[in-house]
């Protein structure tokens, strides 16, 4: 008797499918080499308060 084929399954791996979307490589800044550097995120005094539109003082 000739054995018969068993249908394959079908996996439904929405992870697995769509890894090669998300999952790539990326370029980090080392953090700490820039603040040696002198290098800041945020710069103090940059705006004063007149120039924000709907600042309340308190």
């Amino acid at each position: 008797m000739a054995k018969k084929k068993q249908p394959e399954l079908i996996v439904h791996n929405f992870v697995a499918k769509h890894m090669h979307e998300v999952n790539k490589s990326q370029v980090f800044v080392d953090r700490k080499k820039d603040l040696k550097r002198g290098y800041q995120k945020h710069k103090k005094g940059r705006c004063s308060n007149e120039d924000l539109p709907f600042f309340m003082a308190a």
